[in-house]
């Protein structure tokens, strides 16, 4: 049942996240080019174009999407391996396209519009429909407005069932200004098995970004999912609420960005609930290293060996990785909290590399520059299991990196100009039997 969950997560995902995009550019005059730019924007996944007849007002396309690469490649290789099927899932999406000055349908002006609908292909061969369409229109300037509005449904599949109760999600982007905004939900869905169940309540999001000049989006984006089940022999995993905020911008060719995350009440079997948030900001970052080196590991994950292309990546990337420090930056965990069953374990900190003039750049004067610290609250009872655990845990006490305070253990650490004060107390960089 895990296996089958998986792919249809990701095939959902694709349906409701992926179509749309490329629905909205099948107007354009080169769908090859169209199918390059989906894939890059998407690692591990391969759009095939099966059929594409285009008449005088109208046309028709058929496009398979399937999960073979990448990210996606362990799992492909699992389902292979596990099922004897040489094809992989795949989500089929059917276009008619009306299009012209005056689409002979709407008789409004456009470019084009475009009724899409889906089928699960499970990898035997037999799709299955998905009830409801995706409509999309095209401006003469290039503008699209797509509304993807899925009904109710179910499918059975081997030992898997699916229900889902529909999605509304209304997309809009326009290439001369690069815009794209996402606003709409998920209604819940169930999978159930021989072996086990899932269970997903909803999903909202609200995004609104904007494409920079590097390459990458920038904006805003918010996204709230309800709880979520996974049952099976090992007992009940479920997830209360998930929630996403994230603000990004560019001043100056410089990235700042801030991200919110909170995970409410994961119920873990034979060990209890953890909440989880962390609030993490990015500032004065060279936007143009940045892009650089996130597009190398976007590349290093499609690899046929992703392992290997990551652990052979830096001497890619060094350049990059220089210049970035080189302007300077700073990172900042404004919050950290995992709340266990025995307390809280809370952290905070800061790193702030400042702008290098030097033109001969070394990662000692990167070191003698920067300045970090770190508040970190550790619950008694969780620290005294790891020290059991671990004996170099056990040390931290004695070597004054960690300090009573109440029921719990802290450490405040600052380090600036190549010295580290813990505590109140200077050591040495490094610090020994760390």
């Amino acid at each position: 049942m895990k296996r089958w969950l998986v792919v249809l997560l990701v095939l959902l995902a694709l349906l409701i996240l992926l179509s749309p995009a490329i629905v909205g550019r099948l107007a354009e005059n080169n769908i090859e080019e169209t199918i390059e730019w989906a894939e890059s924007d998407s690692p591990g996944v391969s759009i095939q174009a099966e059929s594409f007849d285009r008449g005088w007002l109208t046309s028709e396309g058929r496009h398979r999407v399937v999960l073979d690469g990448g990210q996606f490649r362990e799992m492909a290789e699992e389902y292979t391996a596990s099922t004897g099927n040489a094809d992989l899932p795949s989500l089929i999406i059917d276009t008619q396209l009306e299009h012209g000055p005056l689409p002979v349908s709407t008789m409004s002006p456009g470019l084009a519009n475009a009724v899409s609908t889906f089928m699960i292909d499970p990898g035997n061969g037999v799709p299955i429909e998905i009830p409801g369409a995706l409509t999309s229109k095209v401006g003469l300037d290039g503008a699209s407005n797509s509304h993807l509005l899925l009904e109710s449904g179910s499918f059975d599949f081997e030992d898997a069932e699916l229900e889902w109760t529909g999605a509304d999600m209304v997309f809009e982007s326009d290439p001369s200004t690069g815009n794209v905004s996402v606003d709409g939900e998920i209604s819940p869905w169930t999978v159930s098995a021989d072996d086990g169940a899932a269970g997903f309540s909803g999903m909202t999001i609200t995004a609104d970004q904007v494409r920079s000049k590097f390459g990458f989006g920038v904006g805003s984006i918010d996204m709230t999912m309800g709880s979520v089940t996974l049952e099976d022999d090992s007992g009940l995993f479920s997830i209360n609420e998930l929630s996403l905020s994230a603000d990004s911008s560019i001043e100056d060719d410089r990235l700042n960005a801030n991200t919110v995350f909170g995970m409410d009440q994961m119920t873990i079997p034979a060990f209890g609930a953890v909440d989880f948030g962390i609030d993490v900001s990015l500032e004065r970052m060279d936007a143009a290293s940045s892009a650089v080196i996130g597009k190398a590991f976007q590349e290093a994950q499609s690899a046929p060996d992703p392992e290997a292309a990551l652990a052979n990546l830096y001497p890619e990337i060094e350049t990059e990785v220089e210049t970035l420090f080189t302007r300077g930056f700073s990172i900042r965990m404004n919050k950290l909290d995992v709340t266990l069953p025995q307390g809280v374990v809370s952290a905070k900190f800061s790193v702030d590399v400042p702008e290098s003039d030097d033109p001969n750049f070394s990662w000692a004067t990167v070191l003698l520059g920067m300045n970090a610290n770190i508040d970190f609250r550790i619950p008694g009872a969780i620290y005294e299991m790891a020290a059991m655990m671990n004996d170099q845990a056990g040390s931290l006490i004695a070597m004054g990196i960690l300090v009573p305070d109440g029921a719990d253990y802290v450490m405040d650490a600052e380090y600036a100009q190549g010295l580290i004060n813990v505590n109140g107390v200077p050591m040495p960089v490094p610090i020994p039997g760390l």
